[in-house]
Parts: structure tokens; sequence; C-alpha cells
């Protein structure tokens, strides 16, 4: 009896062993999966440059100046009629969409007389309407037919002029941005014309820096610079967008704007800064945009052709093929394959493939 229920387990355990192996080497597969998943996020720590930079660290044609981050769209939002502010819904600092409300006054006498005024001009549209019906019977003269359409016209244009006093009575984000300052709350008694809200957008800012009256004619609109931030130790391309005619009254220097791009929005207007500005050379045998860098920075294929890494917008690495020109003390030329203001990766790529997270650790 015994024996023969040992038979009958064994025989089960036979049937049920490829399902439970089946199991087993499930969830170990998922367990590596999880694994490799786990070091496929992993960021490698890499050191990197401004393209660039070497161009800007090895020539003595260089302009440094220090200067200020300011927001390159920004505007004083004011109402155009008078009243007492209803609703101030924003505060400092808050991002605010397109065409949201910022801030409203009391709207009551403004939609009374818009009310009033499109009255009357529906009363005259109707009095227009019956003399001209009248006036194409030729039973009156031409000048009252002419002058119930001018009174008509002129209700409607009342009428118009009272309904964008309603629509004035608030005030709408003119752009996506963030309110930098409020010059008034709610209870208080607005103006036309008077200051409510600082507002700005910071996608794109400006380096706004001195220039000395000697130096002012060597740089124009469209020379590039590169724009340090040592609160942030991190260095940004620009180019010189703006540049005055005129010294300012207090100080006998000119001002220079150098625009440059925020995507993380790290930077914020009134940080400090250092900017650098490349004296524009004569055109020699070779060309002045050749692009000096590290010559440990560039690999070579299985194909022979040089690579470099670089850092996208997403902090991964992204393998660029270049072509290289002549080797010189301070590096190796590029004269394909790189463009100004690219994050070079200079430490750490020999751990690189394509598409690796990394994380900048320049100090």
């Amino acid at each position: 009896m015994i024996n023969k229920l040992n038979s009958l387990l064994a025989k089960r355990m036979r049937q049920f062993y490829p399902i439970l192996l089946l199991c087993i080497t499930f969830i170990i597969f998922q367990a590596c999966k999880k694994d490799e998943k786990t070091q496929e996020i992993q960021p490698i720590d890499v050191k990197t440059i401004l393209v660039g930079e070497q161009s800007f660290k090895n020539n003595s044609n260089v302009l440094s100046a220090t200067g200020r981050i300011a927001a390159d769209k920004n505007v004083k939002l004011s109402f155009q009629v008078s009243g007492t502010i209803e609703q101030f819904p924003v505060k400092m600092g808050e991002y605010v969409k397109q065409n949201d409300l910022i801030a409203s006054i009391d709207a009551t006498t403004y939609q009374k007389q818009y009310e009033t005024q499109k009255a009357q001009a529906d009363l005259a549209e109707d009095n227009y309407a019956r003399v001209k019906e009248v006036y194409e019977k030729g039973s009156i003269a031409e000048v009252r037919m002419v002058e119930a359409r001018s009174n008509y016209q002129q209700a409607q244009a009342a009428a118009e002029a009272s309904y964008q006093n309603v629509k004035h009575t608030s005030i709408r984000a003119p752009f996506s941005g963030y309110v930098g300052e409020k010059m008034m709350e709610a209870g208080d008694l607005a103006s036309p014309g008077q200051p409510v809200v600082y507002f700005f957008n910071i996608d794109k800012l400006k380096a706004i820096i001195p220039i000395p009256d000697d130096e002012i004619n060597q740089y124009e609109k469209g020379d590039k610079a590169v724009v340090k931030l040592d609160v942030l130790n991190k260095e940004y391309a620009g180019e010189i967008t703006e540049i005055s005619v005129q010294t300012d009254s207090s100080n006998p220097t000119y001002t220079a704007q150098i625009s440059i791009n925020n995507p993380t929005g790290k930077i914020k207007p009134g940080m400090t800064c250092s900017v650098s500005i490349l004296e524009k050379l004569e055109a020699k045998e070779e060309s002045s945009a050749t692009i000096i860098v590290p010559v440990e920075t560039v690999s070579v294929t299985d194909g022979n052709e040089n690579f470099v890494y670089i850092v996208n917008n997403q902090n991964k690495a992204k393998r660029r093929i270049v072509k290289t020109g002549k080797l010189t003390d301070e590096g190796i030329a590029i004269t394909e394959g790189l463009k100004n203001g690219e994050q070079l990766i200079t430490s750490g790529y020999h751990k690189l493939t394509e598409n690796t997270p990394v994380n900048i650790v320049n100090k």
C-alpha cells in the first residue's frame, strides 16, 4: 500500500516538474531583466567643456566683462481704465499661461455704460432702417436718410467703445511667463497706465555688459560670446543682439546685450555673469571659426572615422562623427561635426555608448 502511494506521488511530481521549472526560469529571467534595466538608467559621471571655449582661452583679442542677466521678454502690465481691483489671483514668482487672468477691477459701471450705449445703438439702427425704407419710396428727402444713418453709425461706435472699456477691466497674460513683482493688491484703486504687475518670460535671456568707448567699434550684432555663471558653474553660448549707440549719462560706457537660451529654466534674471567676446580677426589661410578641442577627446571607430561624445538636451551622451585638422599646442582642430556652444565630454567618455545617461560634474 505504501509503495503504491509513493509511486503515485512520484508520478504526480513528474507531471508538475516542467511547470515548476518554467515558473522558476521566468522568475529568474524577470529578476535579471530588472537588474539590467536598473543598470541601464545609472548615469555616468563626466566632465565637459563648452565647444569654442578653447578659442576664447587661447586668443588674446578677447573682451571680458562682468554683467547681469535680464529677461529678454518683459512688460509692466496696467489697466486702461480706472477702478478698484477686485481679483488678483496670481502670486509673485508664479508661472502663468498665456491669456490666463492676472487681475481684474469691478466692471459694474462699465457694463452698465455699455448696455446703455448698446440700447441707443439698437434704437438708432431701427430708426435708420425705417427712414431708409421711406426714402426709397420717395416720400422724404435724402438729407433725412443721411442724418439717420449718421446717428446710427455714431451710436454704434459709442457702443463699441463702451464694450472695449468692459474688456479692459481685466488683465490677462500676453504670453506665458512669470510674475516678477506685484505693485498693487486686491482692494487698491488702479488708474489707467499705472503699473500693476511686472511680468516676464525666461525661455530666452540676455546678459547685459558694459563696453568701453575705445572698444565699441570692434563688435557688432551677431558676434559670438560665452556667458559664464559662477553660481551655476556652467557656461552658455550666446551672441550679441543689441549694442547701444550712446553712453549712459552717468557712466561713459556703452551697453551690449548677449542673447542666451535657458531650456532648463535654471538661469534667473538678476544673476551676475562674466562674458567673453572674441574680437573678429582678418581672414587667414585657416578658417577663423576653426574649433580646437583636447586631443584625448577624439576617438576612432572601426571604420577609421574620428568621433567625440557630446551631451544632448536630455543629458545623454551622443556620438558625433567629426573631421579633424591640424594638431596644435592647444589641441586638435575640428573642421566639421561640432558647433560652438555644444557640451563636449572630456572625461568619462571611455565608459560611454550612444544615449548613455550622464551626470556632469565639472569642478
